[in-house]
């Protein structure tokens, strides 16, 4: 059976949505304190040991989008940072429905962690090539064009592949070799929070 959408009451603003944004602005307010301490610390490529090798601060810089893919011309570029503008307005959207609607909480938690992460890296692309200059010289303006800063090193372990594998035998890979942040972590237990809550949902309905 079809369930209706009553927009007074399915997207009406109560003010328990305040507990959730009061978990979107100190996720916020740690990933960018974390950058910008980070950032004014350590030169580029510098790490500090925390717990072995496998537990590191390592100052990186992303110029490109998610796993550090470079953006293919300015105007994807733009087109990726609305993108991506438009998915936490249309998160934020989500929450509200959701909440109005007594979802469970792993739901609602995931939603607001994967709103905070979102617009953790937005912040670092928009507002850092002007705030913290880290913006590449070969740009004509810095606004839009700030670097995500990135420095949760984690290489677990690593593996040499048997000389007997096709094409990559014999090489070394590292686990988990990409550097990260705060916002990027925030985004991966928010998606199985969400995960969680929606599996929940299903479960109830059944």
């Amino acid at each position: 059976m079809r369930t209706s959408i009553n927009i007074k009451t399915d997207f009406k603003i109560s003010k328990t949505i305040l507990n959730y944004l009061w978990v979107i602005l100190i996720i916020l307010f740690l990933d960018q304190i974390i950058k910008v301490v980070v950032y004014n610390t350590l030169n580029l490529h510098e790490e500090i040991k925390l717990i072995g090798n496998w537990f590191r601060i390592r100052l990186e810089l992303n110029d490109g989008t998610s796993f550090s893919v470079p953006f293919k011309n300015e105007l994807d570029r733009f087109i990726k940072i609305i993108i991506k503008f438009l998915l936490s307005i249309t998160l934020t959207v989500c929450l509200i429905y959701f909440l109005n609607k007594k979802s469970p909480k792993s739901l609602l938690l995931g939603l607001s962690f994967c709103i905070a992460g979102t617009f953790g890296n937005l912040i670092d692309r928009v507002l850092h090539g002007v705030i913290l200059n880290n913006s590449l010289e070969k740009y004509n303006t810095a606004w839009f064009h700030g670097r995500v800063i990135d420095m949760l090193y984690m290489p677990l372990f690593t593996i040499k592949l048997p000389n007997r594998f096709p094409i990559i035998g014999g090489e070394q890979f590292v686990f988990f070799e990409p550097v990260f942040n705060l916002a990027d972590l925030t985004l991966f237990v928010g998606g199985v929070f969400s995960f969680i809550g929606l599996i929940t949902i299903s479960k109830l309905k059944k």
